[in-house]
C-alpha cells in the first residue's frame, strides 16, 4: 500500500492551531504639542486666629467646670468690648487626668476645658488678647495667620499659569518652524499652598514659569499652580 502524502492549505493549518486575532490598522496620532505651565504668588496675610484654650483642674469635676465658666464668660466679656474682634467658641469638654505614683497609675484631679477662637485684622490686638486670656485659665494658645483673598488669588496665579503655557508653547513651535493651532484640552493641576515661607520657599521659585522677581515679605504664604495645554500643530 503506497504512502500517501495529504497536503492542506497553510490557513486551515494555523486554523487547527489555534484562534487567528485580527487588530485594525493604527490610526496615526493628531499632530499635537504638550506644555506646561506654572506660576507662583505670594500673598501677604490678612487676618489672624487666636486659638486660645482655657482649662481648670479640680479634684471635683463640678468645681472645675465652675471655675472654667467663670474664667471664660469674664474673658469673652472683655473682649466683646473691643472692637475688630470676631469671637468664636466651642463646646466645653470634660477628662480625667491620672498621675503615675510607685508604678501605679490614680487620679489627680479633673479638667475642664474649652477653646475660644478670636478672628481679628487688627495685628496689634493679638498680645493684648492673650494677655488677657493669661489671667482667666489660658492653657495654651496657638496663632494662625491666612488670607482671605486666597480664592479670588487662586484665579489670579490660574491666569498666570495659562499664559505661561501659552508663552512656552509659542517659543517651541517658533523654533521647531511650525504653527500653533487650537487648543485640544487643558488640565489643571492641584493648587498648593504653604503656610511656611523657607529655605524650600525660595528654591521653589526657580521651578515656576511665572513668579514675582522680588523675594516673599515676612510671612507671606505663597500660593502655586501648574497646568497642562495640548495643542494642535498646523
Amino acid at each position: 500500500m503506497s504512502n500517501r502524502i495529504l497536503l492542506l492549505p497553510a490557513f486551515l493549518l494555523l486554523a487547527a492551531c489555534g484562534p487567528t486575532y485580527l487588530s485594525p490598522q493604527s490610526i496615526p496620532a493628531e499632530h499635537t504639542i504638550t506644555v506646561g505651565g506654572s506660576a507662583s504668588l505670594d500673598i501677604v496675610p490678612d487676618e489672624a486666629c487666636i486659638e486660645l484654650t482655657l482649662a481648670a483642674r479640680d479634684a471635683s469635676m463640678p468645681a472645675a467646670h465652675t471655675a472654667l465658666a467663670a474664667g471664660s464668660d469674664a474673658l469673652l466679656a472683655e473682649l466683646r468690648q473691643r472692637s475688630a474682634l470676631v469671637i468664636e467658641q466651642g463646646a466645653t469638654t470634660y477628662a480625667p487626668e491620672y498621675e503615675v505614683d510607685s508604678g501605679r497609675s490614680h487620679l489627680a484631679h479633673h479638667l475642664a476645658s474649652v477653646q475660644v477662637n478670636v478672628r481679628t485684622r487688627d495685628f496689634a490686638q493679638i498680645p493684648d488678647v492673650i494677655g488677657r486670656a493669661s489671667t482667666r485659665g489660658l492653657d495654651r494658645v496657638n496663632v494662625v495667620y491666612y488670607s482671605t483673598k486666597i480664592v479670588s488669588k487662586k484665579a489670579e496665579v490660574r491666569a498666570h499659569a495659562l499664559e505661561a503655557a501659552h508663552d512656552k508653547a509659542r517659543a517651541m513651535t517658533e523654533a521647531l518652524g511650525v504653527s500653533l493651532g487650537d487648543v485640544v484640552t487643558v488640565l489643571e493641576g492641584d493648587g498648593r499652598t504653604n503656610a511656611f515661607t523657607g529655605v524650600s520657599s525660595y528654591l521653589d521659585r526657580g521651578t515656576v514659569d511665572k513668579t514675582p522677581d522680588a523675594p516673599a515679605p515676612p510671612g507671606a504664604i505663597p500660593l502655586s499652580m501648574s497646568v497642562s495645554v495640548v495643542y494642535r500643530l498646523r
